[in-house]
């Protein structure tokens, strides 16, 4: 599907000029309000007028397609949308209710015990991490209460599995063609698709990269250097067509990755543009989280993005964070699967694509003692 833009004064006229020029076929994608100068040679007296983008499908058949799959999307959103209200809506009100219920290590051995408070002292909340122990735990006849199966690193590790989706290494094989990153101002999008174009060329596949970020002093510039080390192709994209151009160029990589400029979560307009752009291609969205955001926040971003559909999400800057719980949260709330954590500025080092055993000593280990589990496989 092809776009264009077309000036009228009102819809209706934009949806009579549609039929005229293009037949029933095409259909309006978004529109916004632009104010023309009444008369050229004068700096005042402007109208008000609407430019509105139009898709243009280049067969009926695809028209068909494009119209299905929009609806398929516009579901996925609403079902995220619907289920974000309600874990927020829980959140807001769980703390007050637990406080009623008395001692929630009740039933634990004295290791499960030790393990939850550890949990919970990392950030995890108290009812999840309840919840995580009991799936890695079994009663015990001769204590009279739960414990964990195994060691503790493998029980914890098989409940994660069980409760936790994680995405991952499985990325490298099974690859999509175009990875969007998106998410607020400052999470750390462009060292994160500088440091994902590196592990994808180190796993044999053939990135390039777009960006669509020509609004940060610096970030073409800072993001083109990185990509030019590792000799790749890289282009820049302003407008929804150049996109499209851009992904043309690039139709024969393995894989395309697209960095986006930061929007707030509560920008609406902005975060309509960035829509046009990613609404003409099909792409696998992932959303950038900050790891130091308390979990409200969190929550709040997912459903203010939620208007796109979110294949997964990417956990940045955990080393800033003492309390990476929020991550265990959301992931086991929204059920979004993790990719990969990012653990500092260096690139392209400090990702750590996300993996079962990192997860589980993220929750029972000190940050110095993480580095053992590195970039290990997934478990």
């Amino acid at each position: 599907m092809r776009t264009e833009k077309i000036i009228v004064s009102s819809l209706q006229e934009a949806v009579e000029e549609l039929k005229r020029t293009y037949g029933d076929n095409a259909v309006v994608l978004s529109s916004r309000v632009v104010k023309k100068k009444r008369w050229s040679f004068l700096p005042f007296f402007k109208t008000t007028l609407l430019e509105v983008t139009v898709g243009i499908p280049e067969s009926e058949g695809e028209f068909k397609k494009e119209i299905e799959e929009r609806i398929r999307v516009y579901e996925e959103i609403e079902n995220l949308k619907k289920k974000l209200t309600q874990v927020i809506e829980n959140v807001r009100t769980q703390g007050e209710e637990h406080q009623g219920r008395g001692d929630s290590t009740e039933g634990l051995s004295l290791r499960a015990q030790r393990v939850m408070s550890r949990m919970v002292y990392r950030g995890v909340r108290k009812e999840i991490a309840r919840k995580l122990i009991e799936e890695a735990c079994g009663y015990d006849i001769e204590l009279g209460k739960l414990d964990f199966k195994e060691d503790v690193y493998p029980s914890l590790m098989e409940s994660f599995k069980k409760n936790i989706p994680i995405e991952g290494e499985r990325i490298f094989e099974n690859t999509p063609q175009i990875m969007v990153l998106i998410g607020p101002t400052g999470v750390g999008k462009t060292t994160t698709i500088a440091k994902l174009s590196y592990l994808f060329k180190r796993a044999g596949k053939r990135p390039g990269v777009i960006t669509l970020d020509s609004y940060r002093v610096g970030a073409v510039e800072q993001l083109r250097a990185f990509i030019n080390i590792m000799e790749l192709p890289f282009r820049v994209a302003d407008t929804p067509e150049e996109f499209l151009k851009a992904l043309e160029e690039m139709d024969s990589r393995d894989v395309i990755l697209v960095d986006t400029a930061g929007r707030s979560q509560h920008d609406r307009v902005r975060l309509n543009e960035l829509r046009l752009f990613l609404e003409s291609a099909q792409t696998h969205i992932y959303l950038t989280l900050s790891a130091n955001l308390s979990e409200l926040v969190m929550y709040e971003v997912i459903m203010q993005f939620g208007m796109f559909p979110i294949k997964g999400l990417i956990f940045s800057k955990l080393d800033e964070t003492s309390y990476p719980g929020n991550v265990v949260n959301v992931a086991y709330r929204t059920k979004l699967p993790i990719l990969c954590f990012t653990t500092g500025q260096t690139v392209p080092d400090d990702i750590v694509m996300a993996n079962y055993e990192y997860l589980t000593k993220l929750m029972l280990e000190e940050r110095h003692e993480l580095e053992s589990a590195g970039n290990s496989p997934e478990a």
